[in-house]
């Protein structure tokens, strides 16, 4: 990811701060306060980590259904891509907390996944790999999964056809269809 956004951001005549990938178990501190299993990896803007806990990594293939090197390099492409919107100034000083961000960041991941592509560093099924990781987890996947009905009203990061929507836009249309 470093390679792709360090790029983008010298030919907009910025300077590309690289973000620090916190490998954690259980729980961690961040300034944005203590990190835990449950929630998932996330990005704190503040202190602009992204933060994994790879247990997530076996409950994404065991009881999401999304195995997959390239699924495990979305999840982290999607974090990056919030360090990125921070960069931009697009975050503000707290969590991220929209449906929109969270698509723009799957969107993010997508053009990022382009750019590997292009590069033909992808494996025959790494796009399918993140196309299926970012419908199983999407808030209706998971909560029909966890609960055994759908909130809409409760969602936070969107619908599987959103989010791997959002995925796929990036894919195809790069980083500008992600504006």
């Amino acid at each position: 990811t470093e390679d792709v956004w360090e790029s983008v951001f010298k030919k907009a005549n910025r300077t590309y701060e690289k973000p620090k990938l916190v490998i954690f178990s259980g729980a961690t501190r961040t300034q944005c306060g203590v990190g835990q299993t449950a929630m998932g990896p996330f990005y704190c803007p503040l202190d602009k980590k992204a933060y994994v806990d790879l247990a997530f990594y076996e409950e994404l293939a065991n009881r999401f259904g999304a195995p997959g090197d390239f699924a495990q390099a979305y999840v982290i492409a999607h974090e990056i891509g919030h360090h990125v919107q921070n960069l931009r100034g697009a975050l503000g000083r707290g969590e991220v907390s929209s449906i929109e961000t969270e698509l723009q960041a799957d969107c993010l991941a997508g053009a990022w996944a382009r750019d590997a592509q292009a590069r033909k560093v992808l494996e025959i099924g790494d796009i399918d790999e993140a196309l299926n990781a970012a419908a199983q987890i999407g808030d209706d996947t998971l909560q029909k999964k966890t609960q055994g009905y759908v909130q809409p009203e409760t969602w936070t990061h969107g619908s599987a056809k959103q989010r791997s929507g959002s995925f796929r836009k990036g894919l195809d249309g790069g980083i500008a269809a992600c504006n």
